[in-house]
């Protein structure tokens, strides 16, 4: 079998077509593997159970290394294979216990479960004992063995994928913030409480574009009018903050600071940093699909690209399976580790993902007592006392540098310091984070601590053959929840969700108990009705909490508008009015509630996009494919209108002279003009930058590509100023600087006082003000002077010496491309060269001082390429994360018309000629048709290989 490694490793199959047969003794009949040009395999065997071995073969032949990064990363074991530095991960994740919840996933599941897992992971372990040599990262960290697969680590794969959707420690984040916010405005005299709800971490997005318009009449949800919504809070005085709640408790130092603590903590974190809330570059996503009474061809077409880190190796893989004595045939993308494919299609439906990031994690102050080393021993509930869970941990390092191959060593790590988790079991079993004095603890309860079997819906959404089968096996997703689109070949389309949303005591006696809602750090005395509900008929499986009924879940089956939309934004409207928690649930039974904010840009330009094409009544594939591409920048659409507007009053007669001198600005007036001929699209610009359809090299740009990657440049450095120079100053000089709200928080901060001036005159509901320019006679001028002075820095900053690399101290506004800031670097988890891309994969750096490639995108594009909306720096204008896979599907009879597309390759292997194969068609929105079933497999396939028994 050793052989086999060396056949597989990807070189071979460049000579042409080749056939052998390797023997597998595990296998209880022959299983084939058809690999095509691109390295992408066809699987068929007779049963589950024998292709499953192979797929594990082959993920492991493949992705082997990224495979023991990720379970090690989600067990608490990186350091064993990164080193020291990785140890601070290792405790964190080891108390937040994923692996904990895997074991208990694999003890709830059936034995048909746990064989379809077993074989998977039996095959990599086949692999491990056949390969001659490790990958090569394994060598420059100073291993030379594997430890072996288990079943739980692919359990544990699909448990991290779903934290990252789902986890949110920005509940500690909020709740710090609003605690200044409170503490300063009482001693300055403002309302520190509106200065966060209604300012600063606003609820309602800056588009009101949602899913499904009609659910809240369609599932009986009842919107309680503002006048009324008193009636929601609990008793305490009155704030003028509108979001169903009224004041934070106060606070003791010792927990300020102990949330403080954890903060810095999880912010160091890379897994956990991306949880703070709105993170700057959260996971994301975008599908649509739409009916076949408006596409062409007459049969639905769907589209889907998931936004998660764009690593190298990328995170999913092609593949095709074909199961005979089950008759499935299911062809898509898998995550390496996981015996299943994610996303995809077999010969009846499609699906794709959004994520649907409901409230699933609750953060406690509990009263706790202690033993007489410090350590918790109870907490303390008005039901009584209940004692904390110990789970000892060991930690141990992999001794890099020395030399010294598989030196791992013990790493001594106190009880108080990750030697020992406290689990409390009334939060399913969830762990003490914090512990600010010998008296309180600060605790998280999170929807997937115990049992959750995400990965075997995903299975079920493989062997479905209509709607009815599809939607019956959703119920099993407990966490990470998504909303799903449904095609199939009948003409049916859908959106479903799955996830399993808490029901509160507080919320469902229809009061938010003390004014304290979910999304702050919320009291586990009981006194207050914080505590989740106990398992009821509508629990998903084997989840030890109640959980708010599919049917209230938002939903909707062959819509009469003819499509549906997500992008990660609101899907029924419980935001838009700035107060999640002011509707009831059908009967007027609990508040119903899903989560404090969504994300609204994207979604703003796809459903406008859709609306037009569905109106011309011939939606093609192609014209799906051109709005994955787009890449318009939504918010500047909104914004630059105000930046026109500041200019245009620049020039009037009565201006006052500090704003009129913009107008005589020439670099203001050419700005100016060129964003008043912007199109809000965002192509580099460059001969050797990477736009839809023109690889690098393939020529010039045009003048109006030239033109829009300018005004691209000139915008996006200006919000960074912008918002420094009103959100960011403001609480500066409010000695809050340390407490902003994240990136699209402060956005859409800045977009509601512009959008709501002549209501708000430049005041926030906390009675701040934001446009602070100490001489301007009034507030229109210093808000005029601000944006047009934002512009003027904008243009010193990019003749700067901080951007010379990219601009070289320019003053010709013509020379700002915008593919020279807006770059990336795919990342190995090493962090070097050649593992990272460019300057491995056969790319090169855009030039010195300039990592990383030239691409089109921006700020919450389609085509999803953020940054962080404060940018001011040269490489503050990369991005990291977007499309993990395109594709869009046609739902012909017979086979599906799909064609999707990956940013990197099959294999994880530097040396593999499929290491970054298909990252230059991804680069430019280019796709691969995707193969189905024996004979598609057959067809293409330029190596086949036989197992047998």
């Amino acid at each position: 079998m050793k052989k086999l490694i060396t056949l597989f490793g990807g070189l071979a199959l460049a000579a042409g077509l080749n056939a052998q047969s390797v023997p597998m003794p595990a296998l209880s009949a022959p299983v084939t593997v058809h690999t095509d040009a691109n390295g992408i395999p066809t699987i068929v065997g007779d049963s589950e159970h024998d292709v499953n071995y192979v797929r594990g073969f082959l993920h492991a032949r493949d992705r082997l290394f990224q495979m023991d990064y990720l379970r090690r990363v989600a067990s608490g074991t990186l350091a064993e294979l990164l080193g020291e530095g990785a140890l601070s991960s290792d405790i964190e994740l080891r108390t937040l216990g994923l692996r904990r919840g895997a074991l208990e996933t694999w003890q709830h599941m059936t034995a048909d479960e746990k064989d379809w897992v077993k074989a998977y992971a039996d095959g990599v372990n086949a692999f491990l004992a056949a390969a001659d040599e490790l990958p090569p990262e394994y060598g420059a960290l100073e291993l030379t063995q594997v430890e072996r697969w288990s079943p739980v680590d692919s359990l544990i794969i699909g448990k991290l994928l779903a934290f990252q959707l789902s986890f949110d420690s920005g509940v500690v984040d909020r709740t710090i913030r609003l605690a200044n916010y409170q503490g300063v405005g009482d001693a300055v005299g403002f309302d520190g409480r509106a200065l966060f709800s209604e300012d600063l971490s606003r609820s309602a997005p800056m588009d009101d574009r949602i899913s499904i318009p009609d659910f809240f009449e369609s599932a009986g949800i009842i919107p309680v009018p503002e006048s009324k919504e008193s009636t929601l809070q609990s008793s305490g005085s009155e704030s003028s903050a509108k979001g169903g709640w009224q004041n934070l408790p106060q606070l003791d130092d010792a927990v300020v600071d102990s949330l403080n603590g954890y903060m810095e903590r999880v912010r160091n974190i890379p897994l956990l940093g991306t949880t703070i809330g709105r993170a700057e570059n959260r996971a994301g996503s975008n599908w649509w699909v739409v009916s076949g009474e408006h596409t062409e061809s007459g049969f639905p077409v769907m589209a889907n690209d998931p936004h998660l880190g764009l690593d190298m190796p990328a995170l999913m893989i092609n593949e095709n399976i074909v199961i005979r004595d089950e008759d499935r045939v299911v062809s898509g993308v898998t995550p390496p580790g996981t015996p299943l494919n994610l996303l995809g299609c077999n010969l009846n439906i499609c699906w794709g993902l959004t994520n649907h990031n409901i409230d699933v994690t609750d953060y406690f102050q509990e009263d706790i007592l202690t033993n007489s080393y410090g350590l918790p021993t109870h907490t303390v509930h008005e039901d009584g006392e209940e004692q904390v869970l110990y789970a000892f941990q060991s930690y141990f390092v992999n001794g890099l540098g020395d030399g010294e191959m598989d030196n791992v060593n013990r790493a001594e790590v106190g009880y108080d310091s990750g030697g020992i988790t406290f689990l409390v079991p009334r939060r399913n079993n969830g762990p003490i984070v914090a512990q600010p004095d010998s008296s309180s603890a600060i605790s998280i309860q999170y929807a997937g601590w115990g049992a959750s079997f995400e990965l075997s819906s995903i299975r079920g959404f493989e062997r479905a053959s209509n709607m009815e089968e599809f939607r019956a096996v959703i119920d099993n997703w407990t966490f990470g929840s998504q909303n799903v689109a449904y095609a199939d070949v009948e003409g049916n389309i859908a959106y479903f969700t799955t996830g399993a949303v808490p029901l509160r005591e507080d919320l469902q006696n229809n009061t938010v108990g003390g004014g304290v809602p979910p999304f702050l750090l919320r009291d586990g005395s009981g006194a207050l009705g914080h505590d989740w509900l106990p398992a009821n008929e509508d629990s998903t499986r084997a989840a030890p909490f109640a959980s708010l009924p599919k049917s209230e879940m938002p939903q909707v089956v062959n819509p009469p508008w003819g499509y549906i939309a997500n992008a990660n934004n609101d899907p029924v409207g419980t935001t838009l009015d700035n107060n999640p928690l002011n509707q009831l649930r059908p009967g007027g039974n609990g508040i119903y509630y899903l989560n404090p904010s969504y994300s609204e840009l994207r979604m703003a330009r796809i459903d406008r996009e859709l609306q037009d094409l569905v109106a011309s009544g011939s939606v093609t594939v192609d014209d799906m494919k051109a709005l994955q591409a787009n890449n318009q920048m939504f918010d500047a659409e909104l914004i630059v209108p105000y930046i026109l507007e500041a200019f245009e009053n620049a020039t009037g007669e009565d201006a006052w002279p500090g704003l009129a001198q913009f107008a005589l600005d020439p670099g203001v007036q050419e700005a100016v003009g060129r964003l008043a001929e912007w199109d809000f699209s965002t192509p580099t610009g460059l001969a050797e930058g990477w736009d839809p359809g023109s690889p690098a090299g393939s020529g010039e740009p045009s003048a109006e590509q030239v033109a829009n990657s300018v005004a691209a440049t000139i915008y996006s450095v200006w919000r960074g100023q912008v918002i420094g120079s009103t959100i960011d100053s403001t609480l500066d000089a409010l000695q809050l600087g340390d407490h902003r709200p994240g990136s699209s928080d402060a956005l859409r901060a800045f977009h509601n006082l512009l959008a709501g001036f002549d209501e708000n005159g430049g005041f926030g509901a906390s009675g701040v003000p934001f446009f602070n320019v100490e001489e301007a006679p009034d507030m229109a001028s210093a808000r005029d002077t601000i944006l047009l002075a934002s512009l003027a820095q904008s243009l010193e900053l990019l003749a700067s010496d901080e951007f010379a690399p990219a601009f070289g101290n320019s003053t010709d506004q013509s020379d700002y491309r915008w593919g020279k800031l807006h770059r990336i670097v795919f990342s190995h988890p090493l962090g070097s060269d050649p593992f990272n891309v460019p300057n491995g994969g056969g790319l090169s750096d855009l030039g010195e001082g300039l990592p990383g490639v030239a691409r089109a995108g921006g700020y919450q594009t389609v085509d999803a390429s953020s940054h962080s909306v404060r940018a001011d720096g040269l490489n503050d204008f990369m991005f990291g994360s977007g499309p993990a896979r395109r594709t869009v599907a046609e739902m012909t009879p017979g086979t599906p018309n799909v064609s999707e597309i990956l940013p990197g390759g099959r294999s994880g292997v530097l040396v593999s000629p499929f290491y970054t194969n298909q990252l230059r068609r991804w680069l430019v929105n280019d796709y691969l048709p995707l193969s189905f079933g024996e004979s598609g497999g057959e067809s293409d396939a330029v190596d086949t290989t036989t197992f047998t028994p």
